[in-house]
């Protein structure tokens, strides 16, 4: 039997109907080709806005906070920063210059017009208007305690000191790898991290103890040892009521991996790092017990040098329902300045949704991208490659901006292995954007050889430099963003030459950089560790330092071009 499909009702008519439903007053005014409401809601006043060609809905909470015009850069300050962490809902800011004030504003979209969702909505415009001014207001505490009238200034010194403590410049030093990831929301099982960060997949897991001050655990059984939540080691409850219950947790877990007859042991410990408003964090710090030496493994295997890798792992105090609102705000933002011609409004993260038109791809690039740009790499990690293994299918139909965005995705997934210590990873990825003619990729490509003692680093920046001399041999001056990619080769082939025991190159190649202003800090570091490496080997003999044209290593230096 054949039925009349049911008409699809308009953003307009479910909007009133939502008016109606919760006795809202409002006024209308209409512009064509837009209607606007001003209405309120629980005695706030708020401004929607209807444009019939996208039948979606834009509210606005105008003037849910002030400030003074002495604290404008602060008030810009903060609404970047809410506009990086809630996309939900997106903060802006007027002058009011009659009363001499700044005015701050909220506003969201709702392509669905239902009843129960909006009214939740809007509800929670008033919890992150109560969290706007109560961040606010400490921001402004923490300014006027460091006698400070520059209040951004102030507040992002403050909080650039606490992000330089966690991240330091990698540099050679004696000690072993340290990358630092935060992680998502929710469970963070042991299996996850040891697939990313560990050699251990394959291995037949026995048991594992977990000590803490209240005592030890055994497991014995393979799931429960799997599923080990990392996140809520140290932490009780979830979202606003998680909280520290302990400061230290140490797992021992014993394993045997390929044809080994006794079993080997990794040490996982969890130490506690703090909390502000957003994350509870913890430090995982994951350290392999060297193997015996053996025929099979000899002092020189990797088997019998220490392995270790710090990171760090954070529980959010957000929810998925948050994330995934999040997300389809600024899904349906994009395609919406895309649809209308507004291109030039979108940032980068926009421009590369605009190319995804499945849901559950678009969201796992958007979130990859988010947890990239904030040094998330873990999590960023569990996303690239779910929209890596998406496109990849159908790599050689690709063309023009979707193939910039796969190659966007590949360079971020070596980025973030790299970051993580893994470069053997990280080459897997970086490998297939090697010649793609984007000097970033290359970068990464370059680290990741450097980080992993690849003896191909040599002769593979060697004819990347042919390249950039065939490129500018007719150039009057290079550009300079040209200089500090090759000064940038130069100190990564110099850094190599120490790994392959080279010192006296590396010391002729970083003599020679003390007196480039660009080049100078780092040459000095380095020329530290080779002195310090000549004092463990009982050698105080400089190396003849004399002066090279070619840098003592073939390469052409940045103040003898043109070539």
């Amino acid at each position: 039997m054949l039925t009349r499909k049911k008409k699809k009702e308009s953003a307009t008519a479910n909007f009133e109907k939502f008016l109606k439903a919760t006795n809202c007053t409002y006024t209308t005014t209409e512009e064509k080709p837009n209607r606007t409401y001003d209405f309120e809601f629980q005695a706030a006043r708020f401004v929607a806005s209807i444009r019939p060609q996208d039948d979606c809905l834009e509210i606005t909470y105008p003037c849910m906070a002030r400030a003074t015009m002495s604290q404008l850069e602060l008030v810009r300050s903060k609404c970047n920063e809410r506009n990086n962490s809630n996309i939900l809902f997106k903060f802006s800011y007027s002058i009011d210059h009659e009363q001499n004030q700044i005015n701050v504003h909220m506003s969201f979209y709702n392509n669905r017009v239902d009843t129960e969702e909006l009214t939740n909505e809007l509800k929670a415009a008033f919890h992150f208007q109560r969290e706007w001014q109560r961040d606010f207001d400490e921001a402004v505490s923490i300014a006027k305690d460091n006698d400070s009238q520059d209040l951004e200034s102030e507040l992002y010194k403050y909080e650039r000191e606490m992000f330089m403590l966690r991240r330091l410049e990698l540099r050679h030093q004696l000690g072993g790898n340290t990358a630092i990831i935060d992680s998502d929301t929710g469970k963070l099982p042991l299996w996850q991290l040891l697939e990313t960060v560990s050699p251990l997949p394959q291995a037949l897991l026995m048991f594992m103890t977990v000590n803490t001050v209240s005592g030890q655990q055994r497991l014995d059984n393979t799931d429960d040892i799997r599923n080990f939540d990392l996140r809520h080691a140290l932490v009780e409850g979830d979202g606003e009521q998680a909280r520290l219950i302990r400061d230290y947790a140490v797992l021992d877990l014993h394993y045997k991996q390929g044809h080994d007859e006794k079993p080997r042991m990794t040490t996982i410990t969890l130490t506690a790092e703090g909390e502000d408003t957003n994350s509870i964090y913890t430090r995982v710090t994951v350290t392999h017990v060297p193997r015996n030496a053996s025929r099979m493994s000899s002092m020189s295997n990797e088997g019998r040098q220490p392995h270790n890798i710090s990171l760090l792992i954070a529980l959010d105090r957000s929810s998925d329902k948050q994330r995934e609102q999040e997300f389809n705000y600024m899904w349906t933002d994009a395609m919406i300045k895309a649809k209308n011609g507004e291109k030039d409004s979108l940032n980068e993260d926009q421009e590369m949704l605009c190319q995804v038109y499945i849901a559950d791809v678009a969201y796992n690039l958007y979130w990859g991208q988010q947890l990239f740009n904030a040094g998330r790499y873990y999590e960023a990690i569990l996303h690239l490659e779910n929209v890596y293994n998406s496109f990849r299918e159908n790599f050689f139909e690709m063309k023009g901006e979707h193939r910039r965005v796969f190659m966007e995705v590949v360079y971020k997934l070596g980025f973030c292995y790299n970051d993580l210590g893994l470069p053997k990873q990280a080459f897997y990825y970086l490998d297939l954007v090697a010649s793609d003619g984007n000097i970033r990729h290359t970068m990464e490509l370059v680290n990741a050889m450097a980080n992993s003692k690849d003896m191909r680093l040599f002769s593979y920046t060697e004819g990347v430099m042919d390249e950039v001399k065939k490129n500018f041999s007719e150039a009057d001056e290079l550009p300079e963003n040209i200089k500090d990619f090759i000064n940038f080769l130069r100190r990564r082939r110099g850094y190599a030459y120490i790994d392959f025991n080279d010192l006296d190159k590396a010391e002729k190649i970083f003599t020679h950089m003390l007196k480039e202003e660009d080049n100078a800090d780092y040459a000095i570091n380095e020329l530290a560790y080779i002195k310090k490496l000549r004092q463990q080997r009982g050698d105080d003999m400089p190396a003849d330092t004399g002066e090279s044209p070619e840098g003592s290593d073939g390469f052409t230096l940045p103040d003898e071009l043109p070539f």
